[in-house]
C-alpha cells in the first residue's frame, strides 16, 4: 500500500491539539466510498463523541439535494466529525451545522488570512477572481429515537489546495468552485487547517452545550450573504424566486416572491 500524503500529519496534530471532545479519536483511511458513511457505522457500535474520520479519497462523497462531492486526492479535507449531543433537542438539530459553518469559516481565516462568508444553509465561500465562490460543503445527519438526538454526523469536504474543474450534475465547477490556497495566494498547511478546525468545532460545540445557542445563530447570520439580495432557491420539486429577507432561528430561510408571499424554506441550494 502506497504511504499516504505527508503534508497531513496526524502524528503532530496529536501531539498539538488541544480540545475537550472533537478530535479525541481520529481515523484515517486513503479511499473510503464516504466518511459519513464511517461514521454513522461507528455511531451505531457505540464509538464515543469526538471521533473524526478522515480521507484522501471519496468515490462516493455527497452533499444536500442528492449531490456528488468531488475534490482531488491528496489536496483536500475530507472529514467526519461523530456526536452524541442527547442534551439538545432534536428540533434544535441544525444548530450543530451553523456551528460547524461558523467553526469552518473562523479555521480558514485563522490559517489562510482571508475572508470566509456562507452561502445559505452551509456552503463555505471564498472571493476568487472578481467573484465569490464555493471551497466547502457540510452535511449533517442525524438519529432522533423519540424525544432524544441520539447522534449526528457532521461531515465537511474542503477544497483546500486544488479546486474541482470537472461537470457534476450538470453543473461547470470550474466556474463556481475555488480553493482556499487560491484565495490565499499560497499552498495551505492541511496539518494546521485541521489542528484550528477542530479546535474551533470544540470551542463552539462547548457553546451550544452550555446553552448558548443565540450567539451561535448570531456568529452564523452574520456570515450568510446574500441577505436582502434577489435569489433563486432550487427545491427537490423546483424553484423558487424571491427576496431573502433573513433566516430563523431554526435555519429556516425567509423568502418573499414577487407577490409579497413570505416563504419559509427548509432545505434547498442558493443561487444568484
Amino acid at each position: 500500500m502506497s504511504p499516504l500524503p505527508e503534508d497531513l500529519d496526524l502524528i503532530t496534530l496529536r501531539r498539538q491539539l488541544d480540545t475537550r471532545i472533537i478530535g479525541a479519536m481520529l481515523m484515517r483511511y486513503e479511499r473510503v466510498a464516504s466518511t459519513n458513511d464511517i461514521a454513522r457505522a461507528r455511531a451505531r457500535n457505540g464509538y464515543p463523541e469526538g471521533l473524526v474520520v478522515l480521507t484522501e479519497e471519496q468515490s462516493a462523497g455527497r452533499g444536500r439535494l442528492g449531490r456528488t462531492w468531488v475534490s482531488a486526492y491528496g489536496d483536500a479535507l475530507l472529514l467526519s466529525i461523530l456526536l452524541r449531543p442527547v442534551w439538545l433537542p432534536p428540533g434544535e438539530a441544525f444548530s450543530l451545522t451553523m456551528m460547524a459553518g461558523v467553526a469552518l469559516c473562523e479555521a480558514v481565516e485563522h490559517v489562510a488570512s482571508v475572508r470566509a462568508h456562507l452561502k445559505w444553509p452551509n456552503d463555505l465561500l471564498l472571493f476568487v477572481d472578481g467573484k465569490w465562490r464555493k471551497s466547502a460543503g457540510i452535511l449533517t445527519e442525524v438519529s432522533v429515537n423519540g424525544d432524544t438526538l441520539e447522534w449526528a454526523v457532521v461531515g465537511m469536504g474542503v477544497n483546500v489546495n486544488q479546486a474541482p474543474d470537472s461537470t457534476i450534475n450538470g453543473r461547470n465547477l470550474q466556474q463556481t468552485a475555488t480553493c482556499i490556497s487560491a484565495a490565499a495566494g499560497q499552498r495551505i498547511s492541511r496539518t494546521a487547517l485541521l489542528e484550528a478546525l477542530l479546535t474551533t468545532l470544540d470551542e463552539r460545540y462547548a457553546q451550544i452545550r452550555s446553552g448558548e445557542r443565540a450567539a451561535l445563530f448570531a456568529a452564523w447570520r452574520a456570515r450568510l450573504m446574500h441577505m436582502g439580495e434577489p435569489v433563486t432557491v432550487t427545491l427537490p420539486g423546483g424553484e423558487l424566486h424571491g427576496i431573502a429577507e433573513d433566516v430563523a432561528p431554526d435555519g429556516t430561510l425567509l423568502l418573499r416572491d414577487a407577490t409579497g408571499v413570505l416563504h419559509a424554506v427548509h432545505t434547498g441550494d442558493v443561487g444568484f
